[in-house]
């Protein structure tokens, strides 16, 4: 800060005291004269002026340290706060607060917007791919051609339908509306979205939820999450299997799971099946899978504060609990 800017800004601040200050002088001046007929008012206005002067003096230099110390806050993730001095604990500390929680923000919506621009060119690509196979298939005509057509068209589809739901997952707040759901018609509107699937692939559901327990969730995120597993049961399922939702109370809250009998997932891909685009053993042996399904029932789950466990074995099945909340 400049040294006129400085003084004009002391003038400003301390304006107030140096009227009170002003006035006690011309006060005791008077009362001087009149109670001790005192006539020299050159030597009281000398010692009231250097008093002043040395009291602006102070308020300068710690005016001119505390505009310093707020410029180098603009920039600096961090100041040294004197804990001895109260308004310096109390505004520099609060400064630091604040500078956290943004920085901490700003490191949050970085990666945020890293981990989506990866999944977005990982869509692109399995898309490209899609449709780079579409072209070779319809060059041929023949009848494995439209299968190869069909497949990969079902495969597009599902990434659109991936992709749409991931921008719809960024403005969450927006689109959920917690409410007490009855759990049995929430599981069994869920196996009905599903029901060609399950007729397709020659697997049969069977619910055993309690029809009276309610939950507190978003029908609609909660309902999403409950097809995608579904939908991987189904997928990883042997014709002519079994796919049970079975509902249970404990201390944690409700519980429910999803279970099937199929191939089950390899023991050390099990830790990592909710990563993004992670497909494992299986997704080798099974092009349709994107690795994006269980990712998105994660995110889900944790956006409406329940919490999610997979457990499987090879070759016997597997299950995926979901734990909500009845209060």
């Amino acid at each position: 800060m400049s040294l006129i800017r400085l003084i004009l800004e002391l003038l400003h601040v301390k304006k107030g005291m140096i009227l009170l200050y002003a006035l006690n002088t011309v006060i005791l001046i008077l009362a001087s004269y009149i109670f001790y007929g005192v006539n020299d008012i050159l030597y009281p206005l000398g010692v009231s002026a250097f008093l002043l002067l040395v009291y602006l003096g102070i308020s300068a230099v710690r005016l001119n340290t505390f505009t310093g110390r707020l410029a180098a806050a603009r920039t600096s993730p961090h100041l040294d706060v004197d804990d001895t001095d109260v308004a310096d604990r109390l505004i520099f500390g609060t400064m630091n607060e604040i500078h956290d929680g943004y920085n901490s923000r700003i490191y949050q919506l970085g990666s945020s917007v890293k981990e989506r621009n990866s999944l977005f060119s990982q869509w692109i690509h399995n898309m490209k791919v899609s449709v780079s196979i579409i072209d070779l298939a319809a060059e041929s005509g023949s009848a494995e051609a439209l299968r190869d057509i069909r497949e990969e068209n079902g495969k597009l589809t599902q990434s659109l339908e991936e992709c749409l739901n991931m921008l719809r997952l960024e403005d969450f707040s927006r689109d959920y509306r917690p409410e007490k759901v009855n759990l049995h018609r929430l599981v069994t509107k869920a196996v009905n979205a599903r029901k060609r699937d399950f007729i397709y692939m020659g697997v049969y559901p069977k619910i055993a939820v309690d029809e009276q327990v309610e939950v507190y969730t978003d029908g609609k995120w909660c309902g999403s999450m409950l097809e995608q597993v579904l939908s991987n049961a189904i997928k990883y399922s042997h014709k002519g299997g079994t796919v049970t939702v079975v509902s249970q109370m404990n201390e944690a809250g409700v519980l429910l799971t999803v279970g099937d009998e199929g191939i089950g997932i390899d023991p050390e891909d099990v830790p990592r099946v909710f990563e993004p685009f992670f497909t494992g053993k299986n997704g080798r042996d099974y092009r349709s899978a994107t690795g994006i399904g269980l990712y998105m029932v994660k995110y889900t789950a944790d956006k409406l504060g329940h919490s999610v466990r997979l457990d499987s074995q090879r070759g016997a099945g597997t299950q995926v609990t979901f734990t909500f909340s009845a209060k």
